[in-house]
């Protein structure tokens, strides 16, 4: 599951892959999982994920006339093609630093895929930008896998203090609203 949340990040960007795996690495921590093999499976979905999108960038680089009316106009098709070529010198750097920017991942790999970045470069410096990421990832996670059971009492004790807190909002606006309906009929 933790493999499929990093693959379905770059596929589809707006996905919350990082939230889901560190809820994934807290809860595997505290129910006494391997944390190797949660890691290994998370980065393995990330390079998968990340190969969807170099693949599909390959392909739009080769149908470039099945692409949207706005991608074709002359200004954005030569922003597209500039930033095809750096991906063509500098694409291996780019991709060592896409983790660390989280809404551009995906684009990441679609360009690089459109500049034809060799398949090696992308597994290579795209799985070690993962592996980093990821590793980080597990640090938090397993920090607060480690103290689950403070968390859970601290958020209990915020959820008791948040609804008591409403209730007298609550309380003090009928409160409010009673005086008032009262003031108006003796008037």
């Amino acid at each position: 599951m933790l493999a499929l949340a990093g693959a379905v990040e770059y596929v589809a960007p707006p996905f919350p892959g990082d939230t889901v795996t560190l809820f994934g690495v807290a809860l595997a921590h505290g129910s006494g999982y391997a944390l190797w093999l949660v890691y290994g499976a998370v980065t393995l979905g990330s390079i998968g994920g990340s190969l969807v999108a170099y693949s599909f960038g390959a392909w739009l680089g080769h149908h470039e006339e099945r692409w949207p009316g706005f991608l074709r106009r002359d200004p954005t098709r030569r922003r597209i093609h500039t930033l095809v070529e750096r991906f063509g010198r500098h694409g291996g750097a780019y991709l060592a630093v896409n983790r660390f920017l989280p809404a551009f991942r995906a684009v990441f790999f679609v360009a690089a895929g459109m500049a034809e970045l060799p398949l090696w470069k992308v597994v290579v410096f795209g799985g070690l930008s993962a592996a980093a990421w990821n590793a980080g990832i597990l640090v938090v996670g397993s920090v607060v896998g480690a103290s689950f059971e403070t968390l859970e009492r601290v958020y209990d004790q915020y959820t008791w203090w948040a609804f008591a807190a409403l209730g007298i909002v609550v309380l003090l606006a009928v409160l409010r609203w009673l005086w008032q309906t009262r003031r108006a009929r003796t008037q």
